[in-house]
């Protein structure tokens, strides 16, 4: 029997539908195969029953730009070209069988083509791999989401041919499902030649942990790099991931990408070139785990492979193998990796780690006994199977094909040279250079200082057409708001292209802009979003400048915010008796949350046998019910939960959902110290913490939301530093902000909260530098400093870290413990109500007065250190310089007072020159064409001679690690609270 394999240097390339070709011509030597060169040498080694031939290019796909016609469409040209080369190469041959792969789609023409080509054939068979369309659509660079021609191209090869069979019972379901054609198994235990197993003399090392494979997303190394970041890393030797990687157009790689991922988490993990197979056996009798987190594969031969060798191996059960080991070796051990929940194979996943010797015994043995053989059909059987073929496709298909031959042949055939040669140029030296030319103005545009000296000339323009729009009903009242908004907007997308980013995203006169966004927005009824961006007026120029302060703090008032409105008056009203009314205002919110009273319960659920713990993990349940049975099942991972050392405190705040039956149907199957607590009426969520610091046993506590978790280790280290060090009050360690989907399965990552170079004070600067998210603290705090105030709804946590932050000590640990998982809805603080309950939590800590409060008790040595920070420091979700020009002002007045002799006074002057330089460009007070364009220009200049006087004055002071950087737009008044809140226009 003579077959042609459709495919390509079978005996060079390393891919899967080559190796697959190579093990059943290797299997078959009584069959004579044949194949295509492209790359591989004629002269190559090969098997005997295996021969190349040479493939010809004898059409080109450019040779259709000129064929018009509805049909065939254009999707499909590709593949005419690919199967008229194949059937040209071939030209002449006879044989049994066309033999071809699905991962390709040039079957849907293979028939027509060789007929074309006179090639004498009896059977198309196809062989079914993958689909290609499934692998872009589950690769980093794919969106998820059908591509429809490639669907339908691959569903009419598939009913084209006259045979289909596959290796994996898995894929070919997933067919049979689309189109009612018989599909064939072929056992791969018919071609695959299983290893004999290894087994390991015992070593007094720890695992390598190894994901082998190509490193696209479907094959999950992702998840591997997941699952290694969770388990302890005194748990294995190293970690290593193994395989080629994927590209996008543009040229970036997953590689990129997980490294990225891998640098976010602070892991350590390899990254290495693809094995050959025999480097991959020595890696299968090594001491390790091979990990292949599928989460789709049409089988894995590779997991075959490395679990025969008798090596522990971990496979996503996306993977078709996972049903072909439940069917066929039941009794072997292996570990699956649910992916729609990942962590659920941590605890499977510890066991083996810290019992590897005797699993990989127990595995061995089991090898040694199991049965091989197969009574399902083999390739030949297969190949002699009835010819099944839709002839309506067939018979389309063979129309195209006709209709693109023919005009290929009744074209001219003798290529115009210079037309040929204008192409070349144009694809290789015209078009990287357009593509080059354009990625560099872009980049242009898109750097903030850079863009804004390019768009500054458009503002008065811009303010005539869009201030003139008419608000005589809704909706031109919401045409111009929406017109306003575009003015301001911070985060600019992709679509509006050049010219449109050039004509919005102003940074500059932004009071302006806030001030109409807020009368707009106070016409159509919302006025607390109104009074937010009056406040934020306010703020930049230091007072009440337009006289609104009375309607804005009546309408906090109104709306639940009469602590806010009274913090406003005390910063706002009168400049002049501003240090004296916010140095009340701290004091008396001193006194008020020193102490807290126990609160009335609707019930008390306790389930916890010890009167004491080390930690206690206080969470606070509303609406929370979805979210609860994965929360609580990442925290059973805690390895103080598991020594018992650790109690859950859960605070049910009157919540409508059904937390308390989730809890009683979950806590029972886990041997956690649980303590379920219910109030009557729903409470914010610092009134439910200090309920939980109340009710806990145990000298460190935590908190934690349902959408946030810490790794198994977590407690056990950082209670470990607070044992260690006693004079040290909060540990924290670094955060990372995760994307989840609705189930909890992580999508991507956002941001990593990276505290490295930590100094406490810089919580003054960025709040989230102290966290309680990979946090732990001592609960003696409230005894001696204070609660939590129950009055915030959700900048509560800020504020109570500026109240206690001059009392206390901290320390960061360098680990990444701390997880947000970004659920796909809305919260609390995404909202106008966190940046107004700010005014009271935050910026109030930044007047005089709140410097004073946080720096009167401190060395002065100390003030003078952190006035270096306030105008270089990194905020922990970024990785560039920014500066923070109004505390520096602030806090040198405080350093003038203090210390009228300090040597970091030569920085007085030049700071405020800059500051007020810096609220002079938030309000431009005569705007007109040029006035923007001048005031940046000059703000711009400023910046780099002040930037340049102060590296001076450190370098003569010794400060040699001072680097910053006034760019005007890295400060902290344009990172903090610039966004905008957008309210719905089809109100």
């Amino acid at each position: 029997m003579k077959i042609l394999i459709a495919d390509f240097d079978l005996f060079k390339k390393i891919g899967g539908g080559q190796t697959f070709y190579r093990q059943i011509i290797e299997k078959n030597p009584h069959l004579e195969f044949y194949y295509l060169l492209k790359e591989e040498k004629l002269n190559n080694k090969r098997p005997q029953n295996a021969h190349g031939i040479q493939f010809i290019n004898s059409y080109l796909l450019e040779d259709l730009t000129n064929y018009f016609n509805v049909n065939p469409p254009r999707w499909s040209y590709r593949s005419f070209v690919i199967a008229s080369n194949i059937a040209a190469s071939v030209s002449g041959y006879e044989f049994d069988i066309i033999d071809a792969p699905d991962y390709e789609q040039y079957t849907t023409f293979l028939r027509p083509a060789l007929n074309h080509h006179q090639v004498k054939f009896s059977k198309i068979a196809l062989s079914m791999h993958g689909k290609i369309s499934t692998t872009i659509r589950l690769d980093w660079f794919g969106k998820d989401e059908l591509n429809i021609p490639l669907d339908m191209e691959e569903k009419m090869q598939y009913k084209t041919a006259d045979i289909r069979y596959g290796i994996s019972k898995t894929y070919l379901q997933e067919w049979q499902e689309l189109v009612n054609l018989e599909c064939h198994y072929f056992n791969p235990l018919h071609f695959i030649d299983l290893p004999k197993p290894v087994e390991l003399k015992k070593q007094n090392t720890q695992p390598i942990l190894n994901f082998i494979g190509r490193t696209e997303k479907r094959k999950g190394p992702d998840i591997f790099v997941d699952l290694v970041w969770w388990i302890s890393p005194l748990s294995y030797r190293e970690a290593n991931i193994i395989g080629p990687h994927s590209y996008d157009d543009y040229g970036n790689s997953s590689q990129d990408l997980l490294q990225d991922m891998i640098n976010k988490r602070l892991s350590k993990i390899n990254i290495i070139p693809p094995k050959n197979k025999q480097e991959l056996q020595d890696l299968f009798a090594q001491k390790s785990i091979t990990f292949l987190p599928s989460r789709y594969d049409t089988l894995n031969l590779l997991a075959l492979e490395s679990l025969f060798s008798g090596c522990p191996t971990a496979i996503g059960n996306g993977a078709g193998v996972c049903q072909f080991l439940k069917e066929n070796f039941p009794q072997l051990p292996w570990l699956e990796i649910d992916i729609k929940n990942i962590y659920s194979s941590i605890p499977k996943l510890t066991y083996i780690l810290n019992n590897y010797d005797e699993y990989r015994q127990e595995l061995v043995t089991s090898l040694l006994s199991i049965n091989t053989e197969t009574n399902n059909p083999n390739l030949e059987e297969i190949y002699a199977s009835l010819s099944q073929v839709d002839n309506d496709t067939k018979s389309e298909l063979n129309q195209w094909y006709s209709q693109l031959i023919s005009f290929w042949e009744t074209r001219n055939q003798q290529q115009n040279y210079f037309t040929n040669l204008t192409n070349k140029i144009i694809e290789n030296k015209l078009k990287p250079t357009y593509i080059k030319t354009k990625q560099k103005l872009t980049n242009f545009v898109e750097n903030t200082r850079t863009s804004q000296l390019i768009k500054t000339p458009f503002l008065f323009r811009q303010y005539k057409q869009v201030f003139k729009l008419g608000e005589s009903s809704e909706i031109y009242l919401a045409n111009k708001l929406k017109q306003v908004w575009n003015l301001a907007e911070t985060i600019e997308p992709e679509s509006k292209g050049i010219k449109g980013k050039i004509q919005s995203g102003y940074r500059i006169d932004r009071i302006r802009i806030w001030r109409e966004i807020a009368r707009l927005e106070k016409m159509r009824g919302n006025d607390l979003v109104a009074a937010t961006f009056q406040l934020r007026s306010m703020r930049l120029f230091g007072y009440d400048r337009f006289g609104e302060l009375p309607l804005v703090t009546k309408t906090l008032g109104e709306k639940g915010f009469k602590l806010e409105a009274k913090v406003a008056e005390a910063m706002f009203k009168d400049i002049n008796k501003q240090e004296e009314y916010c140095t009340n205002l701290l004091q008396e919110f001193y006194q008020k949350n020193l102490n807290y009273q126990s609160q009335e319960y609707e019930f008390i659920d306790e389930r916890r046998s010890n009167s004491e713990y080390k930690v206690s993990i206080i969470v606070s349940l509303y609406n929370a019910a979805s979210k609860l049975p994965l929360f609580v099942q990442l925290l059973s991972y805690q390895t103080l939960i598991t020594k018992q050392q650790a109690e859950v405190i859960l605070i049910d705040s009157g919540s409508p959902d059904q937390e308390y039956k989730v809890f009683q149907e979950i806590s029972s199957q886990l041997n956690i110290p649980f303590v379920y607590a219910r109030s009557k009426e729903r409470e914010t969520i610092q009134s439910a913490w200090n309920r939980g610091i109340l009710l806990a046993r145990s000298p460190y506590i935590t908190f934690l939301g349902v959408d946030e978790t810490i790794l198994p280790e977590c407690l056990e280290v950082l209670a470990s530093e607070l044992d260690q060090n006693p004079d040290i009050d909060w540990v924290i360690s670094h955060s990372l902000v995760t994307n989840v989907d609705s189930q909890g399965n992580r999508v991507d990552d956002i941001m990593l909260y990276d505290r490295r170079g930590y100094d406490q004070n810089l919580v003054y600067l960025e709040t989230c530098y102290l966290s309680l998210v990979g946090g732990l603290y001592r609960r003696n705090i409230h005894e001696r400093y204070g609660y939590y105030d129950p009055t915030y709804r959700g900048a509560g946590d800020t504020e109570f870290k500026n109240r206690i932050l001059p009392h206390i000590k901290t320390k960061m640990v360098n680990r990444v413990l701390g997880l947000f998982l970004n659920y796909p809805d809305e919260r609390t603080t995404q909202s106008p109500l966190g940046e107004i309950e700010d005014i009271r939590a935050w910026y109030l800590h930044r007047t005089l007065a709140g410097i004073k409060y946080a720096f009167d008790n401190k060395s002065i040595e100390e003030v003078e250190q952190f006035l270096y920070h306030t105008l270089a420091y990194r905020k922990s979700y970024c990785t560039h310089i920014s500066s923070d020009l109004e505390y520096a002002y602030n806090l040198i007045q405080f350093l003038e007072a203090k210390k009228p002799h300090s040597s970091l006074l030569q920085f007085a002057s030049s700071i405020k020159n800059l500051f007020r330089a810096y609220r002079d460009l938030d309000w431009i007070e005569q705007p007109s064409y040029l006035s923007p364009v001048k005031i940046l220009w000059q703000t711009k200049q400023l910046g780099k001679e002040v930037m340049n006087e102060h590296l001076k004055i450190a370098k003569s002071l010794g400060k040699t690690d001072f680097n910053p950087n006034y760019d005007i737009f890295h400060d902290n008044r344009h990172e903090q609270h610039s966004n905008l809140w957008k309210t719905n226009l089809e109100q």
